[in-house]
């Protein structure tokens, strides 16, 4: 298997995989498999015969059951109509609250629960937003791109996931590692921008505390080491109203995304699962 047909696969078992989480919705997963449509090669031919089931197009009969019977189908007949009803089925168990598909509730803690000093700490506007809307992926992307800012001491990231955990309860998934997230180097001697950016999207496709903990001590290890890109920027009081609607500092990124397909690369910016998967496509295209 050479390696496009391996990103082919990978790619494939990302979005089986996703259609069996609430990370995304609907919709972003739809742009994604459009969007995969001018991959070569990508997309079976949908197939009906003795071992291939018809879809159902009567809702009374979509259940997990069904659901599980139609994905399974879909990995060896990985047909664009089968991976598009089959997020059609996703959303219509998620809003009658089906077990295993309904989003689960953000929920506050108890003051109790209390452990760190969040005296005088207010979250950024793009944050509050992101936790607001109540959608997992985008307050796991605003939560990186709180790492991305170099106006930002490690402090107030820390206080930044405090505050987001506090709010939401599916922020953070089971530490595992896989083929899309490797292992962490607690050797300080071994950290440097390559590392750092490839824990960044190790923790895209595992969203786990320990990971995102790991990424600041890395990033304030390469601070207070002066390397280059993590640098704290100070902005000056008179710079501050001509920055206002500018966006925060941060690292420099090679711009070769510039050329993708808008959805594409505003899915690379956003992070997480959405980014993963906008990758793949992007390096099949």
């Amino acid at each position: 298997m050479d390696d496009k047909a391996e990103k082919r696969q990978t790619l494939r078992q990302n979005l089986l995989e996703q259609l069996t989480r609430n990370e995304l919705e609907g919709d972003e997963i739809r742009k994604i498999v459009a969007s995969s449509s001018a991959i070569a090669d990508f997309f079976d031919d949908y197939l009906v015969n003795e071992i291939f089931a018809a879809i159902e197009p009567d809702t009374l009969d979509w259940n997990a059951g069904y659901f599980d019977r139609q994905r399974k189908l879909a990995q060896s007949n990985f047909a664009e109509k089968r991976i598009s009803h089959l997020i059609d089925v996703r959303e219509h168990l998620i809003r009658n609250g089906i077990a295993g598909f309904a989003k689960a509730p953000v929920t506050k803690r108890t003051e109790g629960t209390n452990t760190m000093n969040m005296q005088g700490y207010l979250p950024s506007t793009n944050l509050a937003k992101m936790v607001e809307h109540g959608v997992t992926s985008m307050v796991r992307s605003a939560l990186i791109n709180e790492l991305e800012n170099n106006r930002l001491m490690d402090n107030e990231i820390n206080k930044a996931v405090f505050w987001t955990e506090t709010r939401v309860a599916d922020l953070f998934v089971a530490y595992e590692e896989n083929s899309l997230a490797g292992k962490m180097n607690n050797d300080p001697a071994q950290w440097d921008a390559d590392y750092y950016d490839l824990q960044t999207s190790y923790l895209n496709s595992n969203f786990a505390k320990v990971r995102l903990e790991h990424l600041i001590t890395v990033r304030n290890s390469l601070r207070l080491r002066g390397v280059k890109g993590f640098e704290h920027i100070i902005i000056k009081p008179k710079a501050q109203l001509q920055s206002q609607h500018v966006r925060p500092p941060s690292r420099q990124h090679s711009d070769s995304s510039s050329s993708q397909p808008g959805f594409l690369r505003v899915a690379l910016m956003a992070g997480g699962a959405l980014a993963v998967l906008a990758a793949l496509v992007i390096s099949l295209l």
